[in-house]
């Protein structure tokens, strides 16, 4: 399992396309739904047909010829009468007699039963619009008086309806993709309106995140006057207060550092003094004390080392480093330590590495602090690797260092912790156990972020951790 610290880019942000494309596809899907639901409305489902319709000025004259071709000449005078007058066409003229019954015997189709059960006696027309059939009852009163209700029932196709409906195919094509063309816009609008803040918010997060307390919330957010301002509002506030806070502390630190340097400077000259007029039965009580004090010393060190990187590196500070040299001379002391306790650092050879702008200290605090916590933990009879080589990213010339030591590693939820100041793997045995201040990292990782770097940690097999550090450089 890898982990990587949290010091990516500045710039990036999580991809939220999801949430786009769920609101997007969401009004989209709604405005089309309530356009079919507008449009079934209008042109499918009965209705009573006015009397400016053509159907309608007809139906009479026409009713009153079938009713007479009918009761002068039987079943197949109407027949006859429906044949001339349909021809070769798909409609079906039917004339259901007071029971019900068509004359011709013929079923009734099912999907006009509705209308000529509904059909009125006042005259009134009876239409009924569907994807497959178009049909129109009419209910009269031969001269005869005889009770007869006429229905014209005409199959469809869909082609053949939407040009009906529409006045034709292409105009009805060209209407609908006007339509969907105008509903795609405003829905892509309507979505972008409200993700669009959503990412410029994430972004500043994912800044703060970093560890950039400057950044705040685009300020157009906060001119829209709506949910999503306020929301940019107490964001901007919460970073302040946390800004802060984080101000506070570092000054707290840096204070106590600085004012207690001086004090632990006067207690090494008081023992230095002690121990000349002191018995030598005191000796051991002395080296503790001294032990003691200079554990302290290097504690508030590595403080004001952390303060000095948390505020940034000014440009006076920065000059051409050559990288390969600083870590050959890192590893050198490294090993040398190493030695005393039946320990080494190896390091592959390789070619000289420049970083640009960078802080020489800086970087070889991190260098120093990521090896000396491998030798810490790498089991005697073991070595620390180092390898130092060069690549590129992205047509971006990089530098990638990793340490790798023989130690029992880290417990995996504990990796994303492990570069938090003051923080020390808590295991319950093992020799990482209360080891070290718990700063080395931190300030490893402070230095690499200060340099636009990456530091990665993680557990290698069988044993051992792995940290890697990649760094922007000059040329390769």
């Amino acid at each position: 399992m890898t982990i990587q610290s949290p010091i990516g880019s500045p710039n990036a942000r999580a991809p939220i396309h999801r949430l786009f494309v769920k609101v997007f596809l969401w009004f989209w899907l709604t405005v089309l739904a309530l356009f079919a639901i507008f449009f079934a409305s209008r042109m499918l489902g009965s209705r009573l047909l006015p009397s400016t319709d053509v159907i309608a000025a007809f139906a009479p004259r026409v009713a009153d010829e079938a009713a007479h071709a009918y009761e002068s000449g039987g079943p197949q005078g109407f027949e006859q009468f429906q044949q001339g007058l349909m021809g070769k066409s798909e409609g079906e003229l039917y004339l259901i007699d007071g029971y019900g019954k068509d004359v011709l015997s013929r079923p009734i189709p099912p999907d006009s039963l509705s209308i000529v059960r509904a059909a009125r006696s006042d005259g009134g027309i009876m239409a009924r619009y569907g994807l497959r059939s178009r049909s129109a009852s009419y209910r009269f009163t031969s001269p005869s008086g005889h009770p007869y209700i006429l229905l014209l029932h005409v199959r469809l196709n869909l082609g053949k309806f939407l040009e009906a409906s529409a006045g034709g195919l292409p105009a009805f094509g060209a209407v609908l993709l006007v339509v969907l063309l105008m509903v795609t816009l405003f829905c892509f609008w309507l979505a972008h309106h409200i993700v669009a803040p959503i990412q410029g918010i994430q972004s500043a997060a994912r800044r703060v995140a970093t560890g950039d307390l400057t950044v705040r919330a685009p300020v157009e957010i906060s001119k829209r006057h709506d949910e999503l301002a306020f929301l940019a509002v107490d964001f901007d506030a919460m970073v302040e207060r946390i800004s802060a806070l984080v101000g506070a502390q570092k000054d707290l630190l840096s204070t106590v550092s600085h004012e207690l340097r001086s004090p632990l400077a006067r207690f090494n000259m008081s023992l230095a003094l002690l121990r000349k007029e002191s018995p030598p039965e005191s000796e051991e009580l002395l080296q503790r004390m001294e032990r003691d004090v200079e554990r302290v010393d290097v504690l508030m060190g590595q403080l004001l080392t952390l303060s000095r990187l948390e505020m940034g590196l000014s440009s006076d500070e920065r000059d051409d480093v050559d990288f390969s040299q600083l870590v050959q001379e890192v590893v050198a002391d490294g090993d040398f330590e190493a030695h005393s306790c039946g320990k080494s650092v190896r390091l592959d050879p390789v070619s000289h590495i420049f970083i640009e702008k960078a802080d020489q200290q800086a970087l070889r605090s991190a260098c120093e602090n990521i090896i000396r916590n491998a030798i810490r933990f790498t089991p005697p009879g073991t070595h620390v690797e180092v390898v130092l080589k060069a690549g590129t990213r992205s047509d971006f010339p990089q530098v990638v260092l990793s340490v790798r030591d023989y130690g029992p590693g880290v417990p995996e939820e504990a990796l994303q912790q492990i570069f938090q100041p003051f923080f020390r793997v808590g295991a319950p045995a093992g020799p990482r156990r209360n080891h070290g201040t718990g700063l080395g990292l931190a300030i490893a990782l402070e230095a690499i972020r200060q340099h636009r770097g990456t530091i990665v940690a993680s557990n290698v097999t069988p044993t051992g951790l792995e940290v890697k550090i990649t760094l922007p450089a000059r040329s390769l």
